[in-house]
C-alpha cells in the first residue's frame, strides 16, 4: 500500500495519503482483524462443520463472509504488515547505535523507515540526531523525543500510559505481544491483556482436554472421545477417536494458542539492554 508508484489517486487513495502518519497502525489493525475473521470462518465451517448443523444455519452466511473477506484482506495487508515490521526493526536497530559515523552512514535508511512509520518514529529519530549533534534541517516538523522509549510508536493523544506492575502477568501493561504489535495500542491496557489471558487460557485448555481426556460422548455414554480436527477438516467418515488422541491440526492449534498466551507475559529486557 505504502510502496505503490505515484499516479492519480481515487477516493481511497486520497484518504490513505491523508492518513500517512497512521499507516502502520491501520495495517496492524487490519491484519489482526482479517486473520481473526479468517480463523473464525475456518473453524466454524470446516472444524465445527457449522454449515451442516440446522441450528446454526443463521451463522453460515456470516461465517463464509468472514472466511472469504478475511482471506482476501489478509492476502493484501499481511505482506504489508511484515514489511512495516521489517522497517520498524531497521529503525529500532539504528536508534540503538552509539557511533555518530555509523548513524550518518545509515541516515538515509533510517529516514526512509521513519517516513513510513510516522511522526512518533520521526520524533525519536530527531532525538537520536540531537544526541549525536547531527544537523536535522527542516525535514521533520515534530518535537524530538529520546530515541529509546518504552511507549514505542504511540502518539500521546492516542494513548494514555497506564501504571504497570512489571512483575505481575495479570496486571501488566507492557506485554511481549504489545511490543511485537506496537500499532495495536489497546494491548497496553491491562484489562485487554487480562481478556486475552482468559480467552487464550480457556481455548488452550479446551484443546488440550479434547486431545488428552476427550470431551465428546462415545457409545458407552462417557465423555472419553476426542474430536480429530484433521479428520473433521477433511470430512472423513470417522472423526471421533478414543482418548487420548493427537492429530496434526489439534497440535498446531495448541501450539499457536499457547504461544499467544505466553506472549501476554510482561516484556523482559535482555541483560544487554539493561546495561545500556
Amino acid at each position: 500500500m505504502a510502496r505503490r508508484g505515484t499516479r492519480k489517486l481515487g477516493l481511497f487513495g486520497r484518504w490513505w495519503e491523508s492518513q500517512r502518519d497512521r499507516h502502520f497502525q491501520i495495517i496492524t489493525y487490519s491484519t489482526i482483524i482479517s486473520v481473526a475473521c479468517l480463523v473464525w470462518g475456518f473453524v466454524f465451517l470446516f472444524v465445527l462443520t457449522g454449515y451442516g448443523d440446522p441450528e446454526k444455519q443463521a451463522l453460515v452466511p456470516w461465517s463464509w463472509l468472514a472466511f472469504v473477506g478475511g482471506l482476501v484482506v489478509a492476502f493484501y495487508v499481511a505482506p504489508e504488515f511484515f514489511f512495516y515490521m521489517g522497517q520498524r526493526q531497521i529503525l529500532e536497530d539504528i536508534l540503538l547505535i552509539d557511533s555518530r559515523p555509523e548513524v550518518l552512514r545509515r541516515r538515509k535508511e533510517a529516514e526512509d523507515a521513519a517516513d513510513m512509520l510516522g511522526k512518533a518514529y520521526q520524533a525519536r529519530l530527531m532525538g537520536l540526531y540531537q544526541l549525536h549533534n547531527i544537523s536535522i534541517g527542516k525535514k521533520y516538523r515534530v518535537e524530538s523525543v529520546g530515541p529509546i522509549r518504552d511507549t514505542d510508536s504511540f502518539d500521546e493523544e492516542d494513548f494514555i500510559e497506564l501504571p504497570s506492575v512489571t512483575d505481575s502477568w495479570w496486571n501488566t501493561s507492557d506485554s511481549t505481544l504489545s511490543r511485537l504489535l506496537p500499532g495495536l495500542w489497546v494491548l497496553r491496557n491491562p484489562m485487554a491483556n487480562r481478556g486475552l489471558i482468559a480467552g487464550l487460557s480457556f481455548t488452550t485448555l479446551l484443546l488440550l482436554s479434547n486431545s488428552v481426556f476427550g470431551i465428546f460422548t462415545g457409545a458407552s455414554g462417557e465423555r472419553d472421545h476426542t474430536l480429530d480436527l484433521t479428520a473433521s477438516i477433511h470430512e472423513m467418515e470417522r472423526v471421533y477417536e478414543s482418548s487420548p488422541h493427537y492429530d496434526v491440526i489439534s497440535l498446531l492449534f495448541i501450539t499457536v494458542f499457547a504461544a499467544l498466551l505466553l506472549s501476554t507475559r510482561p516484556h523482559i529486557e535482555s541483560p544487554a539492554s539493561e546495561e545500556e
